[in-house]
């Protein structure tokens, strides 16, 4: 009878696991391997099933960073986005031990055919140290064009962290264990892979009139992909008609293959949409273009023309606009992962692409340094006469660096980048003051003649000021102190054993030649989110924040003469109104919008802004410092936006990132990602922020001899405006 009982128990368990469709709970283990069945690795940490320290079930999925360090560690899960829904929910619980140096997440990461389309892994709320078993939850958007979703557990930093029982739920509430499936209509333009890998076009020898109707065909490109209702409705491949116009690049009359070609793609309803005046919007494309019959034919004038005033519907097969934000959210843009560098077609849709997603959709399009018209002229022969893989991301590097947008880099691991810029690194951590790179951290393998304080002046016998002139151009930023800021980081990255460097101290100069090692800690201490500084003057460091753990700390320092919030970083938690209703005594505005249309592609509109404040009898009424600078950016520049409307808030500091609003994500061939800030973010009297960043009430840049006598300048300023009546602010 027991072992009929123990037979009849074990089955039921069985066929309970294998009803669950998806083995989120990590006890499935039918196959027998190392991870529960179906969960796979990404990155370089240890990564185990754990049958003694689990939650419920039989396992629990364990990660530990191990003694010979790596860069993360996470365990996924691959689920088909069959569903519908806005939002999509993983639950699941995590157990850390002496996590430091970095967090544990629950990650969620969405696909579509080009990429990630939403992403989310808790590095916000910076969960590290020791912890028992506690719930989380992670929130993302759902898009409509996703294609698979990818759940699981991260650890970054040193530490071990488990994981276990987790649920994955569509707009809050449903399991994917319990919904049904459902199959999606594929649109033409899915269905359409002539071209999957290449684009079978090539050019061996550039002429002048090539690239004349190259750069024609880059903005008819373009301007039809966004204005072309059939395009919009998905029912034209539009990267493949790119692919199938080109061979006639050399024909006798090109301007007639165009207009034949844009005729063959539909009729469309001419004189049913009208423009905006101009005088209504904030800025609008410039269109004079379309009606230069010396630039274009008649005939394609006129095929062109009817397109821009054709009926459009708020709907589009390759851009959509993010609700409430109202940023435009590219979509069902491949990435040609598996690209030849020296295809032509391939390079110049990468070209193409990203111009025209600057022309239509980039808010911030008219601060760029260049004319935009220039830049793809300019560009043109750079990615078709260059074949290889390295020439073509640097160029794209330096492409991206012409947005002038510290939002827009290359955001992710490259390798033929990486080594372009050095595998190696010097074990020494730099950081721009009075633009000399200031040595801040050494390593013990760097030698005991180098301190904390001193300055490099050459690397190898290149004037610094030289190295900055000839690399500037593969920093995206918006402006130069940001710049530097960047190239910080891999100022010492190499190839080589070693560098030579020339620096200098109180003494003098000096020279030391240092072996380049493959990794080493150059990680800082880890900052409080919040202490006393004197005991009637608060300080914040927001990414240090918990979610959450704002409201707490305004209550301890409720007393206090003044709080410092220290902006030189990133917050971890979003405090623009749980902070700020607290210190703004009544709703104020502190920001506006403009944002583009569907309808209307290039037309940028003011729309209602954000207030912060509101009227409680217990707002703060001590001072408040704002401190920033070049780390200050995005979320950081958006916070300070709002708690400088505070009563007698001083911010302080030197310029920020430039780089505020929400971003819009982009895949290019050859795998790449970049961003742009997806909206225009104003001060409410139409001062822009884009570039120019916060601009300081007082501004205080640290200096070399503060800093080698152990001074934080802003912070001492700080103070001292806390501790007195009046603020000079010139």
């Amino acid at each position: 009878m027991k072992n009929l009982l123990l037979l009849f128990l074990l089955f039921s368990t069985t066929i309970y696991a294998q009803n669950e469709k998806f083995n989120l709970n990590f006890d499935q283990n039918f196959k027998g391997e190392e991870l529960p069945d179906d969960w796979f690795v990404w990155g370089d940490y240890q990564i185990d099933k754990d049958s003694v320290t689990n939650y419920s079930g039989k396992y629990a999925a364990k990660i530990s960073s191990g003694e010979d360090g790596g860069s993360f560690g996470s365990i996924a899960y691959k689920i088909p986005a069959r569903y519908k829904g806005r939002t999509l929910k993983l639950e699941g619980y995590i157990k850390t031990e002496n996590v430091t140096n970095g967090f544990a997440g629950l990650l969620i990461r969405v696909d579509g055919l080009a990429g990630s389309l939403a992403f989310n892994n808790m590095q916000r709320q910076q969960l590290s140290g020791t912890n028992d078993w506690e719930k989380y939850k992670v929130f993302v958007r759902f898009p409509e064009n996703a294609k698979t979703i990818y759940v699981g557990g991260i650890l970054s930093g040193n530490g071990t962290a488990w994981f276990d029982d987790l649920k994955l739920k569509v707009n809050g509430n449903k399991d994917v264990q319990e919904i049904e499936e459902v199959e999606f209509e594929l649109k033409p333009a899915q269905i359409d892979s002539s071209f999957a890998n290449n684009s079978n076009f090539k050019i061996k020898d550039l002429t002048n009139l090539q690239i004349d109707r190259l750069y024609k065909l880059g903005k008819v490109w373009g301007f039809v992909k966004y204005h072309h209702p059939e395009i919009a409705k998905g029912n034209i491949n539009w990267d493949n008609e790119l692919f199938r116009i080109l061979p006639k690049l050399n024909s006798k009359n090109f301007d007639l293959e165009l207009a034949n070609w844009i005729s063959s793609l539909g009729d469309v309803d001419g004189d049913e949409h009208e423009l905006p005046e101009n005088d209504e919007v904030e800025l609008c494309p410039d269109y004079g273009w379309i009606y230069d019959t010396e630039f274009l034919s008649e005939d394609l004038s006129k095929e062109l023309k009817e397109i821009l005033t054709s009926k459009r519907e708020n709907e589009h097969y390759y851009v959509g606009i993010n609700s409430g934000v109202r940023n435009p959210r590219f979509t069902n843009e491949l990435s040609y992962p598996k690209m030849e560098w020296d295809d032509t077609g391939i390079k110049l849709l990468a070209l193409y692409r990203y111009w025209n997603m600057m022309e239509y959709f980039n808010p911030n399009n008219h601060l760029t340094d260049k004319d935009w018209e220039t830049v793809l002229r300019e560009y043109i022969p750079r990615f078709v006469e260059n074949n290889t893989e390295l020439d073509y991301k640097l160029n794209m590097l330096q492409l991206i660096e012409e947005v002038s947008d510290t939002h827009a880099n290359m955001w992710y691991y490259d390798e033929a980048l990486n080594e372009f810029f050095g595998n190696k690194r010097i074990p020494i951590k730099v950081q721009f003051i009075e633009e000399m790179p200031v040595v801040i951290k050494v390593g013990d393998s760097a030698g005991q003649n180098i301190q904390i304080g001193d300055v490099i002046t050459h690397i190898d016998s290149k004037p610094i000021k030289e190295i900055i002139e000839n690399n500037l151009k593969y920093y995206p930023a918006s402006n130069f102190p940001t710049k530097l800021r960047d190239m910080a980081r891999k100022l010492l990255w190499t190839n080589k054993d070693s560098l030579e460097l020339t620096l200098q101290n109180k003494s003098g100069f000096y020279t030391e030649k240092i072996v380049s090692v493959e990794k080493w800690d150059d990680s800082e201490k880890i900052i409080p989110s919040h202490k006393y500084i004197e005991n009637d003057i608060g300080y914040i460091y927001p990414e240090s924040l918990k979610r959450g753990e704002i409201k707490d700390i305004l209550k301890k320092f409720e007393d206090t003469k003044g709080i410092v919030v220290d902006m030189r970083c990133y917050p971890s938690d979003f405090i623009v109104f749980s902070m700020g209703n607290k210190v703004v005594p009544q709703p104020t505005d502190f920001v506006k919008f403009t944002n583009t249309s569907l309808e209307d592609p290039g037309y940028f509109e003011f729309r209602n802004g954000s207030k912060v404040g509101s009227l409680i009898k217990n707002a703060y009424d001590g001072k408040l410092t704002i401190l920033i600078n070049e780390e200050t950016q995005s979320n950081a520049e958006y916070t300070t936006m709002a708690l400088r409307v505070a009563p007698e808030a001083v911010v302080i500091g030197s310029q920020t990132a430039g780089a505020d609003g929400n971003v819009s994500r982009i895949n290019l061939p050859g795998g790449i990602k970049t961003m742009i800030s997806g909206i225009g973010v104003y001060y409410p009297d139409g001062t822009e922020t884009q570039r120019i960043g916060i601009v300081p009430d007082i501004e205080i840049k640290p200096t070399i001899s503060g800093f080698r006598e152990g001074k934080d300048e802003l912070l001492e300023k700080a103070i001292e405006v806390i501790k007195t009546s009046s603020v000079d602010t010139k």
